[in-house]
C-alpha cells in the first residue's frame, strides 16, 4: 500500500465539510472537499466521479493516477470518472492545477468485501454485527466491506491531520493486516475541531484518538454492551488534545489542572461546531480520568444531537 504525507497551508475558506485549505475544491461524487489531502472509500470495481471546483474559467487541472489497475477517464472540463481496481489497497491520485502549481491529493481506499454473517476476515476477529439496523436507519446497516491496513500503510493520510492508523481497533495487536472502517464525515468533523483549536491559539497538529473503530468482538470484550455503538460503524472517536506529548489531555481551560473540566471545555467547543455545521450532529460526552487513562471526549456523527 502506498501512502501520501504532508501538511497544507493555512485555512482560508469553508467547504461543506467545515474546513478548507488554500487552493481549489474537489467534488467526490456528492462531497465537496476543500482540503489539500482527502480520501474516499470505495468497493472493488466501483466507479466514482471526481471534479475540480472553485476555479477561474481559464484554469485547467490534470489528474495523475498511475497505480496499476486504477482507471481514470476525463469526462469534461476538470472532471473525471475513476474506476477502482478489483484488488483492495490504497491508490493515490493527484490533481494538479496548471496556472498556480497548487494540487489536491486524494487517497482512494479500495475496501475488501465482508460478509457480516461471518466472524472473521483473513484470520482477523471481527465478531457479529446486528443484522437488523437500529430503528431501520441506514447508518446502522452491517458493513459490506472493511478496509485492510498493513504496517506499511499506517501513516496513509485520510486528511491533512489524520492518518488511517489512528483509527485502528486495539484488538489483536500482532495481526496484520488489520481491518477498519472510518466515516468521511467523522474525519471532516475532527479536522474542524483541529481548525477551531488552532483558531483559539492551541497548536494542535492532530487529536489523540484513544478509540476509533472497534470490531463487535473487541467492543464486547471490553465490556461494552452497546451493540449499536457508533464505534462499530466507523462513525465515532474518543479523543483528547495532547500538544506536549505527555499522553494525557492538555490543560485546555488554563486552570493549572488536567481534569474533567478540560474534557468539558473540549466538548463545548465541539458542540459549538455542530451548531454551525449541522452535518456534524452526533453524540457527545466528556469523561473523567481513571487509573487507565486521562480525561477524554466521545464524539460521533450519528446525524442527531445527543449529549450525556
Amino acid at each position: 500500500m502506498a501512502s501520501l504525507t504532508g501538511l497544507p497551508a493555512g485555512a482560508v475558506a469553508a467547504s461543506n465539510e467545515g474546513t478548507a485549505d488554500e487552493g481549489f475544491a474537489v467534488r467526490i461524487n456528492d462531497r465537496l472537499v476543500d482540503r489539500a489531502i482527502t480520501s474516499a472509500f470505495v468497493m472493488p470495481d466501483e466507479a466514482i466521479r471526481v471534479a475540480a471546483r472553485d476555479l477561474p474559467p481559464s484554469a485547467r487541472v490534470s489528474l495523475e493516477a498511475g497505480a496499476a489497475g486504477l482507471s481514470a477517464r476525463r469526462t469534461g472540463d476538470n472532471t473525471w470518472r475513476i474506476e477502482a481496481p478489483s484488488a483492495p489497497g490504497v491508490y493515490p491520485i493527484v490533481l494538479n492545477r496548471s496556472d498556480d502549481a497548487t494540487d489536491r491529493r486524494l487517497n482512494l481506499f479500495v475496501m475488501q468485501r465482508f460478509d457480516p454473517h461471518t466472524a472473521t476476515l483473513d484470520g482477523y476477529r471481527i465478531g457479529h454485527y446486528e443484522l437488523e439496523p437500529l430503528r431501520g436507519r441506514e447508518i446502522y446497516e452491517p458493513p459490506q466491506a472493511l478496509m485492510p491496513v498493513t504496517k506499511d500503510g499506517l501513516d496513509t493520510h485520510l486528511s491533512p491531520h489524520f492518518t488511517i492508523g489512528q483509527f485502528l481497533c486495539h484488538a489483536q495487536p500482532g495481526h496484520w493486516p488489520k481491518y477498519v472502517r472510518v466515516k468521511p464525515m467523522l474525519v471532516a468533523k475532527l479536522e474542524a475541531i483541529v481548525a477551531e483549536l488552532q483558531r483559539r491559539g492551541i497548536k494542535a497538529q492532530t487529536l489523540t484518538v484513544m478509540s476509533g473503530y472497534r470490531t463487535p468482538a473487541y467492543n464486547k470484550a471490553i465490556g461494552n454492551t452497546t451493540t449499536y455503538s457508533r464505534h462499530l460503524y466507523g462513525g465515532a472517536a474518543d479523543i483528547y488534545v495532547d500538544t506536549n506529548g505527555d499522553g494525557r489531555m492538555d490543560d485546555l481551560n488554563g486552570d493549572g489542572t488536567v481534569d474533567v473540566d478540560d474534557a468539558d471545555w473540549l466538548a463545548d467547543l465541539i458542540a459549538g461546531l455542530a451548531k454551525v455545521h449541522p452535518d456534524f450532529a452526533g453524540g457527545l460526552s466528556a469523561y473523567s480520568a481513571n487509573s487507565a487513562h486521562g480525561p477524554f471526549v466521545h464524539t460521533d456523527v450519528r446525524g442527531v444531537a445527543a449529549r450525556w
